[in-house]
């Protein structure tokens, strides 16, 4: 670490690496601290025994020609750098409210016949539902693909709020009031067209229908992909792209300060993380690739009301229970079919009733299930346990106050009774699996929240609510010039929404040095 950098990232999750391989690629000297061993944050693949686990997300969105991360992904030469396999079906849905499972193609169509030939008498509902998400996607995309053409802006004046009018419809509505809408009562075919609400929130009451609609239609249109070999070649890639263009990456560094010279930021103080060798480190520009909480306490006391102003009222999103599995046989001797299988419980016949899913594994296991998802990895050439034993994991919805007020070895008893119960239900809907776990280990709330120190162990940035005017979204700009998010606290959680967040990050503070370089001179001067 030489002292002086033209920009800092405190942390290297995939919004932060973002940020860095785009500022290191315009020639800029960047340096990433990260205050773990490994990079990458949620984006790690690790291995306990001779099992290799994935820590992040199950599948990457979108690809497609509208999907406002592939230009970046392009850019970064990850296109051609990373392997995406496509999953193939994006979902079984077994559900007692459905009855015999439903399978959730990839396509638009594809899915809308699929629907239609599952609930004929929603059809219309089903036809509005898929229409609606679809413009909203194009519009976006349309939005993004001019972003930088004012000429194009101004030539299509006339014509926007016939184009934006998807936006415009939707930009109050919920998820629970346009699935009312469309399908009144009839939660069969709700839960069959959403079974990864929980991918989003908790709560359809208050999610903003354009923030689910934008990367369900994703998935629908470009599909669902896994990166091959894991997140964690797409994490360490971007970390190839940052040292190959000169910047440094550095581990088991934890970010202690912010830097103030004039009101702006001025660089970042840092430590070992087993503690002691203080240092500082110079630049104009920092991208926190953390939570504003965490932001905040790095901060002078003075800018710090300022700073945490703009975030008032809003609530860290939820987090997951997850669990691992070794399989000794692969799945389909088991009658697995599918990448990805929605299970829900007797109980859960709601779209509703996500609310209340957070909160069964505050108690002991028994008759009241949560629901969850299953993913199993051999379905698919995911590069990893080609050998066995067989990736598979289940995840649902988690919260840390289920697991305070315990100690560790109560939390570690409660934790094997819900292995023990969860592997049960998941032996009854694929008989014999049970028998074939080889090895098990579960991470909770608890596990996120100390291993990517974010509130809660939020995985997805701040909650999408709906809020005074429309807006759910953050902006990377904070208080203090020079201080960007660059994380899912900008524009929401998985793969997509870090990597946007990091490329507004570094789009942002680019636009702003290149206004401060144009000021005072003379307007014949031009700027390459």
């Amino acid at each position: 670490m030489s002292g002086r950098y033209d920009a800092i990232v405190i942390g290297s999750g995939l919004g932060g690496l973002t940020a860095a391989a785009l500022y290191a690629r315009a020639g800029r000297k960047v340096l990433v601290l990260e205050r773990n061993a490994s990079f990458g944050g949620a984006a790690t693949v690790y291995r306990h025994g001779p099992l290799s686990i994935e820590a992040s997300l199950h599948e990457i969105d979108g690809l497609d020609a509208h999907d406002a991360k592939f230009p970046i992904l392009r850019a970064l030469g990850l296109d051609r750098d990373i392997t995406f396999v496509d999953v193939g079906d994006l979902f079984e849905v077994r559900s007692p409210v459905i009855g015999e499972p439903f399978v959730l193609p990839h396509g638009i169509e594809a899915a809308r016949t699929a629907a239609k030939q599952r609930f004929p008498l929603q059809a219309k509902g089903i036809d509005g539902y898929f229409d609606r998400i679809q413009a909203i996607h194009e519009a976006v995309g349309m939005m993004v693909e001019h972003q930088d053409d004012r000429g194009w802006w101004l030539w299509h004046a006339p014509t926007l709020p016939w184009r934006l009018w998807p936006l415009i419809r939707d930009r109050h509505a919920t998820v629970s009031q346009v699935f009312q809408r469309l399908f009144g009562d009839d939660e069969g075919v709700k839960l069959a067209v959403a079974p990864n609400l929980g991918y989003y929130t908790d709560d359809p009451d208050t999610m903003p229908f354009i923030a689910y609609a934008l990367p369900q239609t994703s998935y629908l249109v470009g599909g669902g992909h896994y990166i091959q070999g894991g997140s964690q070649a797409l994490s360490g890639r971007l970390v190839a792209i940052i040292r190959e263009a000169g910047g440094e990456v550095v581990a088991s560094r934890e970010a202690d300060r912010l830097l103030l010279e004039g009101g702006r930021v001025a660089g970042v103080g840092h430590h070992a993380r087993d503690g002691g060798d203080g240092r500082q480190e110079f630049a104009p520009v920092v991208f926190g690739n953390a939570a504003p909480s965490v932001l905040a306490e790095m901060l002078p006391a003075e800018p710090r009301d300022g700073f945490v102003a703009r975030y008032e009222g809003r609530r860290p999103s939820l987090s997951l229970w997850t669990i691992s599995l070794g399989l000794g046989r692969p799945s389909r001797e088991f009658g697995v079919r599918r990448y990805s299988t929605s299970i829900m419980p007797s109980w859960f016949t709601t779209l509703r009733h996500n609310r209340d899913a957070a909160a069964v594994l505050a108690g002991e296991p028994g008759a009241r299930m949560p629901p969850y998802l299953f993913v199993a990895y051999d379905q698919i050439r995911s590069g990893l346990n080609e050998g066995g034993p067989y990736l598979a994991s289940l995840c649902g919805i988690d919260r840390v106050e289920n697991w305070s007020g315990l100690g560790a070895e109560d939390k570690q008893a409660r934790k094997e009774r819900w292995l023990a119960r969860l592997i049960a239900d998941l032996d009854g809907h694929f008989p014999g699996i049970g028998d074939a776990v080889v090895q098990r280990e579960m991470a909770t709330a608890e596990t996120y929240q100390r291993f990517l120190n974010t509130p809660g162990g939020a995985l997805y940035g701040f909650s999408p609510e709906a809020r005074p005017g429309g807006g759910f979204m953050a902006v990377p700009e904070t208080s203090v010039p020079g201080l960007y998010l660059a994380s899912a606290f900008t524009l929401g959680g998985g793969y997509t929404g870090a990597i946007l967040g990091g490329a507004w990050a570094a789009r942002s503070a680019m636009k702003a040095e290149s206004e401060a370089l144009t000021t005072g001179l003379p307007e014949a001067v031009p700027l390459i």
